[in-house]
Formats: structure tokens, C-alpha cells, sequence
């Protein structure tokens, strides 16, 4: 599958609910595969390949945008900080 993804301003909260792991943080993104199809990312980790400069990538990094109302509506509330 290839898909792009755009980073929003919301970051999340989220635990396994079966096991009293630690929560993680997880920004959430909006996404589009090539065929179309939206959908909504929770990314707890992203890294530029150590050999890499990632300069750019940083700054890029730090772009984000309000989410769409239908994406706060797929966020599940027990997420939500």
C-alpha cells in the first residue's frame, strides 16, 4: 500500500487495555491511500536513517495542522488526553 500522510496538532494517549503497560504519546495524522481512501494514523515514532542528514526532515517535522472534524470523531475518547 502506499499512502501519504499530513501531521495534525493532536497528540494522544494510548495504552493496551488488556495489560497495565505504559501508555505511549502518539500524534495523530490524516492519511490518503493512492486509491483514495482516507484514514487516520496514531504514530508513536518516526526516524531519518542514522547516515542521513535530517535537517530538513526536522523542520518538516514540525508543521502541523488542525485536525478535520472527522478525524476527531474517529479519535475513541479513551485515547484522548
Amino acid at each position: 500500500m502506499k499512502a501519504t500522510i499530513q501531521s495534525t496538532d493532536r497528540v494522544v494517549s494510548i495504552s493496551d487495555p488488556t495489560c497495565a503497560c505504559a501508555t505511549l504519546q502518539a500524534r495523530v495524522w490524516e492519511g490518503v491511500t493512492e486509491s483514495g481512501v482516507p484514514f487516520v494514523a496514531y504514530i508513536t515514532i518516526v526516524q531519518v536513517h542514522r547516515k542521513e542528514d535530517n535537517t530538513e526532515f526536522e523542520r518538516e517535522l514540525q508543521e502541523h495542522k488542525a485536525p478535520d472534524a472527522s478525524t476527531l470523531r474517529a479519535i475513541d475518547s479513551r485515547f484522548v488526553l
